[in-house]
């Protein structure tokens, strides 16, 4: 959670330094809701599954897959919006 939690964080630092001409207060917000988001729906729809079968088979492989990936999918989801939707708005100004 802790580690989740300064993730989330360094992606809002990240946007807001990133806001090419934006307000950099609502690029850190947007970051910060899309973070959020994955996070969450990762956290509701795929985590429970790889809980379960980490209990089943106690793989150490699975059990860290259950405790952090929706870390790395979460801050992937943020780069690629950042990259997507930053440069495309930028190339518009």
């Amino acid at each position: 959670m802790l580690i989740g939690s300064i993730a989330a964080i360094l992606v809002m630092v990240w946007f807001y330094n990133t806001a090419n001409g934006r307000n950099p207060v609502h690029w850190a917000i947007a970051g910060f809701l899309v973070y959020f988001i994955v996070a969450m729906l990762w956290t509701v729809t795929i985590t429970p599954s790889i809980k379960d079968a980490a209990m089943h088979s106690r793989g150490t492989m699975l059990m860290w897959a259950a405790r952090y990936a929706y870390i790395i999918v979460a801050i992937a989801c943020s780069v690629m919006f950042n990259l997507k939707v930053g440069y495309k708005n930028q190339d518009n100004d």
